[in-house]
C-alpha cells in the first residue's frame, strides 16, 4: 500500500452515502450497499452535475461494457478533491487489459438511537395531552381535534416533500432533459399479496456512451423512451418524453400535502388552545 493508495478524505452525500479510498479500492456506500471497485478497474473519474457536486465514477470490466457509479455530496469542493485523489491512485495500463471485477455487499448500520428517543417522546405526549384534557373537561371535539391533527400532519409532511420532488424533476425534465430509447432488462413484484406492485428495470446508453438502467413502476413496455437529465443522471429519469403528466402530478401532491399539513397544525392549536385554559 502506498500513500497514493489510500486517502484520508471521507465524501459523504445524500441518504447517508459515502465514499473513501483504501489500499487501492474505493468504497462506495450508497442505497444499503458497499461497493468495493479497485482502482484498477476504473476507466475515468469525474465531478459532473449540478456545480460539480456530484462523483462519477465510470468501471469499465471490459472495453465496451461501462458501468457508472455516483454519489452526490453537498460540498463541489469536497468531490473536487476526492475525484482528484482517485485519478492519482489510477495505474498506468493497456487499454485491452483486463480489469478486476467490482464487487458489492450489503451495509449493516446501526439503529438511530437519538431518533428512536424523539419519537419516545413525542409520542409519549400524545398519548398524555388528552389525558390531560379529558381531566380538564376541555370537551370531546379538543380531544379528537388533538388526536387527528398530528396524524394529518404527518401525512401531509410525507407527501409535501414527493410534491417538491416531481415538480422539480418536471421542470429539470423539460428545460434541459434528454430523450433515448430504453430496452427492459426485467420486471418484478414488489411486496407480497395485494399489496405487490410491479417494477421494471430498463437498460439504455446515455448521450456519453455509459450505460445506465432505470428501475421503477414506470413502464411496462419491451421498448420505451427514457427522459434522463445529464447533470443528474442517476437521479432524475422518467419513462416518456413527455413531462405534463409528471407536472401534473406533483401540483396534486403539492396542494394536497399543503391542505393536510395546514388542517393539521391548525387540529393541532385547538387541542392546545384547549389545553392551555
Amino acid at each position: 500500500m502506498t500513500e497514493i493508495d489510500t486517502s484520508p478524505l471521507v465524501l459523504h452525500g445524500r441518504r447517508r452515502s459515502v465514499a473513501r479510498l483504501r489500499a487501492g479500492v474505493v468504497l462506495l456506500e450508497t442505497g444499503g450497499v458497499r461497493h468495493r471497485i479497485p482502482v484498477a478497474a476504473i476507466a475515468r473519474v469525474d465531478a459532473t452535475g449540478p456545480g460539480g457536486r456530484v462523483l462519477t465514477v465510470v468501471v469499465a470490466t471490459t472495453p465496451t461494457d461501462p458501468v457508472t457509479y455516483s454519489l452526490t455530496s453537498r460540498s463541489a469542493p469536497a468531490v473536487q478533491a476526492f475525484a482528484e485523489a482517485v485519478r492519482r491512485a489510477l495505474p498506468v495500463r493497456d487499454a485491452d487489459e483486463p480489469r478486476p471485477q467490482v464487487s458489492a455487499e450489503p451495509v449493516e448500520r446501526s439503529g438511530p438511537y437519538l431518533g428512536y428517543a424523539i419519537l419516545g417522546v413525542l409520542l409519549l405526549t400524545y398519548v398524555l395531552v388528552p389525558v390531560v384534557l379529558v381531566n380538564r373537561g376541555a370537551g370531546e371535539q379538543a380531544v379528537v381535534l388533538w388526536l387527528a391533527g398530528p396524524m394529518l400532519t404527518g401525512a401531509g409532511s410525507t407527501v409535501l416533500p414527493s410534491g417538491v420532488r416531481t415538480v422539480r424533476e418536471a421542470v429539470v425534465l423539460r428545460r434541459r432533459g434528454i430523450t433515448v430509447e430504453g430496452r427492459r432488462e426485467r420486471s418484478y413484484e414488489v411486496g407480497t399479496g395485494e399489496d405487490a406492485v410491479t417494477h421494471h428495470t430498463y437498460a439504455y446508453v446515455d448521450a456519453l456512451g455509459n450505460a445506465r438502467t432505470r428501475s421503477g413502476r414506470q413502464g411496462g413496455a419491451d421498448e420505451v423512451d427514457i427522459l434522463y437529465d445529464p447533470e443528474d443522471p442517476e437521479g432524475t429519469t422518467k419513462v416518456g418524453h413527455r413531462t405534463a403528466g409528471h407536472l401534473a402530478l406533483g401540483l396534486f401532491r403539492l396542494v394536497l400535502g399543503l391542505s393536510t399539513v395546514s388542517a393539521g397544525l391548525w387540529a393541532m392549536g385547538v387541542g392546545t388552545v384547549a389545553l392551555l385554559h
